[in-house]
């Protein structure tokens, strides 16, 4: 049987500032188990940077790191049998991304908050929830819930101080930002702050949109993007950039994209090399470690679809059959060619996918959060 042994894991620990949560049990640096902070042990000027604080977010509790130490991209594989060499195998990150909004209509990128729309929706929101929430904490997958600026307004007045996102928090996983539009993001994160408490570190939705603005003006709009990420201590960004249902915006930038051709994406199914670009020097597609943020590539099921299909409404284990096997050929790529860096594999859905309905108008549906249990079962 062929041996893989790569390490499934989030990206907490890369050493790349990510602050995607760890897929197991989470470990610091010296290799100790983290637990989140206490939100009342994560407040700017109390002289201790811990928790989510930065030098962005908090310049006061934090300096600025002095340089960046470059990640190990080895791990070792099982003890071989007696008298054979140790395999080594470089270990791949795997990450899960939720989108936490309806869609349509109803998103709410702009306008009043979420429940003043319909508190039927938000019901149905928090079951679907809480809901992938039990899937996700059954095998210690730590999810990272991208929330756009309606929704964290909505669902935090709705619940109160011990809302959705705050036990979320509290057992482990990340609360993001999500933003298509680089207007929009200051608006998720004071709504997650303010509103919730939440101080992000995260981000997610970048759309430079090659096709309408041209290469010129989708560089320049993820430059923007980036910049008001930074100024607001959103260190990493999760994203659909790879190839893909002709949505790629670095498809005619980067033809050789962080040293690596192209056809890795389609030969693994999304497996992404985070990487650092310099952005100060207009070049989104250099691999250079002096960068500021961090960005993620993750696959989408909706980049898969057959002719025809639309967006699915409840995933089911067809959809994630799908996703077996790109997650697959990611293990594939990593045992035969062993990189030399660290690589993710992660995917995104929304919580609408399951069952609940473009305008989450109805609850979850059981079928489709089995199909979510078996795929997890595997990886």
């Amino acid at each position: 049987m062929k041996r893989v042994s790569l390490v499934l894991a989030f990206l907490l620990t890369l050493s790349l500032a990510c602050s995607l949560t760890s897929l197991s049990e989470g470990t610091g640096e010296d290799g100790a188990p983290s637990t989140p902070s206490p939100q009342s042990e994560k407040r700017c000027g109390d002289g201790v940077c811990d928790g989510p604080e930065n030098p962005q977010n908090c310049p006061a509790d934090c300096t600025a790191p002095t340089g960046e130490a470059q990640p190990s991209a080895t791990a070792t594989g099982p003890e071989p049998p007696s008298g054979e060499p140790q395999e080594e195998i470089p270990p791949l990150y795997f990450f899960y991304v939720i989108h936490t909004h309806a869609q349509g209509d109803w998103l709410p990128y702009e306008g009043p908050p979420l429940l003043d729309l319909n508190p039927t929706t938000a019901d149905n929101m928090l079951l679907a929830i809480t809901s992938i929430q039990e899937v996700l904490d059954r095998y210690g997958v730590k999810g990272t819930w991208e929330v756009v600026f309606g929704t964290a307004k909505g669902l935090c007045s709705y619940q109160g101080p011990n809302h959705i996102f705050r036990q979320l928090e509290d057992a482990g996983h990340e609360v993001a930002v999500h933003a298509h539009h680089t207007e929009d993001i200051d608006d998720a994160y004071q709504n997650l702050v303010n509103d919730c408490g939440i101080i992000p570190v995260t981000t997610s939705g970048f759309i430079p949109e090659v096709e309408r603005a041209g290469p010129a003006g989708a560089q320049q709009a993820m430059i923007d993007a980036i910049q008001t990420s930074l100024a607001l201590g959103l260190t990493v960004g999760t994203e659909n950039l790879s190839p893909g249902g002709g949505k790629n915006p670095f498809a005619e930038l980067c033809d050789n994209q962080l040293g690596v051709a192209n056809d890795m994406w389609e030969q693994t199914g999304n497996l992404m090399f985070p990487w650092r670009p310099d952005y100060i020097n207009g070049n989104i597609c250099a691999d250079n470690p002096a960068g500021q943020i961090v960005l993620v590539d993750h696959v989408s099921i909706e980049w898969k679809l057959l002719p025809g299909e639309g967006v699915p409404q409840a995933l089911s284990d067809e959809h994630f059959e799908r996703l077996w096997l790109m997650f697959d050929a990611a293990l594939e790529y990593m045992e035969t060619r062993r990189p030399d860096r660290v690589a993710a594999w992660g995917f995104v859905t929304h919580i609408t996918e399951y069952g609940s309905g473009g305008k989450a108008q109805h609850p979850p549906d059981p079928a489709s959060l089995a199909a979510l249990d078996r795929f997890l079962a595997y990886v």
